[in-house]
């Protein structure tokens, strides 16, 4: 598909998933920056939810390891229900766990404004990486990972990157607070026999909106994050250039979207039969010694690659938007295999 007046055209689906993919691979040490910044989230969230666990203890007498044995989600769960008896308690519990889940993923995305700063450095020196053949050369052009360079992103980008996560998270607030605003608006009207059996409908509904609109956000977000980085410009011009680029390219954004989230969802199966398959080793004499070294190897490779590939996500999307910003003019003859 030619691009519009003045543009050069965009890659092909393909081509902007394979370009997203070796820039990653070429500066695979930011792959593993993410992942050890999302594992000091992990931990830092799990700090709430203990002293939680250890409130529910010492209030109803529930037994801690049964509570933190269950995983952090299950677990924060169990407290959020069990405290529904003490909402004092309960409001203590979720001011603590808001605090650090919204001041710890605010601290990340300074911090990612650096790794992703440098994927964007790497793929605007390796120029159309996705055309064949591929040599090493071509792929230690595209290296553009430091130290320095992650620090200097971080730095020149933090404010605005910490900017834009604060709005995220209170965007993920609006959300939840509607859902559940919707909820107990269904709930109370579901007392009345007339509309009883309207209430599954009603949370299908209600929570599905909610998907859709975190979905929207997250988009939006990585966008945003794309555009700032691209052309080092302020949150309130990225809005608009990310509309513009949503106008001129939904087709090429919204096939990235779909074909990585599809990844995900595989991969996230995948995951869920081999953490299965696993359990099960629990069960076999002397054989379930291997248990925690396996759960452990899965945790980190499922870690890694759920990094690799929102990384080579952004990636994609980048370099779609680099060539929207491209004159025709100045943009290399497109391929046969670029058309969409």
């Amino acid at each position: 598909m030619a691009g519009a007046a003045g543009m050069a055209p965009p890659l092909s689906l393909r081509a902007a998933l394979k370009e997203g993919a070796l820039v990653t691979a070429a500066n695979w040490p930011v792959v593993l920056v993410d992942f050890g910044l999302w594992t000091l989230y992990e931990f830092a969230l799990a700090v709430p939810v203990l002293g939680g666990a250890f409130m529910v203890n010492v209030l109803f007498g529930f037994n801690v390891a049964s509570l933190v044995g269950q995983g952090l989600g299950e677990t924060a769960d169990a407290i959020i229900g069990a405290l529904g008896a003490a909402p004092g308690a309960l409001a203590a519990f979720v001011a603590a766990a808001g605090l650090v889940a919204a001041g710890g993923l605010i601290l990340i995305f300074v911090v990612k404004g650096g790794t992703l700063a440098v994927l964007v450095a790497g793929e605007r020196a390796a120029g159309d990486l996705h055309r064949a053949p591929l040599h090493v050369a071509a792929i230690q052009r595209a290296s553009a990972w430091s130290v320095g360079a992650v620090y200097d992103g971080a730095r020149r980008f933090g404010r605005r990157m910490g900017a834009l996560a604060a709005w995220l998270c209170a965007t993920y607030l609006l959300i939840g607070s509607l859902a559940l605003a919707a909820i107990t608006f269904g709930f109370r009207l579901a007392a009345d026999a007339a509309w009883a059996g309207l209430w599954p409908v009603f949370v299908l509904l209600a929570t599905s909106s909610g998907l859709i609109a975190v979905t929207v956000a997250n988009l939006m977000f990585d966008l945003l994050r794309v555009v700032i980085l691209t052309d080092d410009c302020r949150l309130v011009e990225a809005f608009g250039r990310v509309r513009r680029f949503l106008v001129a390219r939904a087709r090429q954004v919204i096939g990235v979207f779909a074909v990585t989230s599809g990844i995900f969802a595989l991969a996230a199966a995948g995951w869920l039969v081999a953490t299965a398959n696993v359990a099960l080793i629990g069960f076999v004499p002397v054989a379930g010694l291997l248990v925690a070294p396996l759960q452990a190897a899965i945790w980190v490779v499922r870690g890694v690659l759920v990094q690799y590939l929102g990384l080579a996500t952004l990636s994609a999307y980048q370099t779609q938007y680099r060539r929207f910003q491209t004159p025709a003019a100045a943009a290399p003859a497109p391929l046969r295999e670029q058309t969409i």
